[in-house]
């Protein structure tokens, strides 16, 4: 999703862009969080969307791919909370899939039935979903996936961070880092799914004319527990890996740690703004002279954004189709400012969660 003629950056303040170097002047968690979405950048591109204005109260509907990891669980809280702030809010109606692209298509199906107002969507398959959101759609229904992108144009709105671009920065990154050349591990997420198939194609392009060399592409649901494991099949393989491309911080937590289990040396790793992985490189960078992050955050706040684009076009407005989220990228350089050491690893440090929030999401 690049930046066509006509798109429009939304931005109050401008954050650190893709692939830039050096540091951030980021308050973060001083800041008020109340203003972290409104200042992040964003761009509007696609055509002009407006449906016929309904009236209020709304019952709102999300049908959620699978709550599998601690970013779903934020996920899901900012959401809530951002509900409760809007009056003509009756009912927010959450959904899971459980990881099963069956089950996500029959709740879409369920939540259109009882004639929710909106239906909002992280899709486990961006295929397997989309009829089931075509017919909710025609129905009058708005649709506003999130997070993972959905083949073709038969919803309403989209918001979430690009993850094509996201891949070729930390493709670019990982590239750069191993100085052109090196053999290196892929971990994505859960199997078919459209978010890591879209970060490991532009890691790809990055990686095109290098000497780099891909041992393994392995999905591990991002989760550090399998990830642990499917690394340490991994080490047993391949003597030598010398980076590890990750499109999340979790897996490359898990990862890491599954080197240190071995007594092999930690290397460039790619991924997010996991706490834990934060606390990892904190506490082994100087041990460990070859580990080094290039991170690229996934904010929690995103079906904040997707819920307000949503009641945008419940009251009659009109939005542009495509709202792309600028994430922030950690290195060496700035990641005290995102680590929180108060909190527990499964924290995701972009969010717009307070402290008090987060220790009750992981008490």
């Amino acid at each position: 999703m690049t930046q066509r003629p006509g798109d429009l950056i939304v931005s109050r303040r401008r954050l650190l862009a893709y692939g830039a170097a050096g540091t951030l002047a980021f308050s973060g968690w001083r800041a008020a969080l109340a203003d972290m979405i409104d200042d992040a950048e964003k761009t509007a591109s696609g055509p002009k969307v407006k449906v016929a204005k309904k009236a209020g109260p709304y019952r709102i509907g999300f049908s959620n791919g699978f709550s599998g990891n601690s970013w779903r669980a934020m996920c899901i809280r900012a959401l809530q909370l951002e509900a409760k702030k809007h009056p003509e809010i009756s009912d927010l109606i959450i959904v899971d899939g459980q990881n099963d692209i069956t089950k996500q298509v029959s709740d879409i199906e369920s939540l259109a039935s009882q004639q929710v107002d909106a239906i909002l969507v992280i899709a486990n398959s961006g295929t397997a979903v989309v009829p089931a959101i075509r017919a909710a759609t025609r129905e009058g229904i708005v649709t506003v996936p999130f997070n993972l992108p959905i083949e073709g144009n038969d919803y309403d709105a989209y918001c979430g961070t690009d993850p094509s671009r996201k891949g070729k920065a930390s493709g670019t990154w990982l590239k750069n880092a191993l100085g052109g050349k090196g053999k290196i591990v892929a971990l994505g997420g859960i199997p078919g799914n459209s978010y890591t198939a879209a970060g490991w194609k532009g890691a790809q392009e990055a990686f095109s004319g290098s000497r780099i060399e891909v041992l393994a592409f392995k999905d591990t649901d991002w989760s550090e527990d399998k990830a642990k494991v499917v690394m340490s099949d991994l080490i047993a393989a391949y003597p030598q890996i010398d980076g590890i491309w990750s499109d999340g911080g979790q897996v490359t937590a898990g990862a890491s740690k599954a080197l240190l289990a071995a007594g092999r040396p930690l290397v460039p790793v790619t991924g997010d703004d996991y706490n834990g992985l934060l606390k990892l490189y904190d506490s082994q960078k100087d041990k460990q002279p070859k580990f080094d992050i290039g991170l690229i955050s996934e904010p929690t706040w995103e079906g904040v954004v997707a819920l307000r684009m949503a009641l945008s076009l419940l009251h009659g407005d009109e939005i542009q189709k495509e709202l792309i989220i600028t994430p922030k990228l950690i290195t060496k350089d700035n990641y005290k400012s995102y680590m929180r050491p108060d909190l527990p690893d499964g924290v995701f440090t972009d969010t717009n969660l307070s402290s008090d929030e987060l220790k009750k999401i992981f008490s």
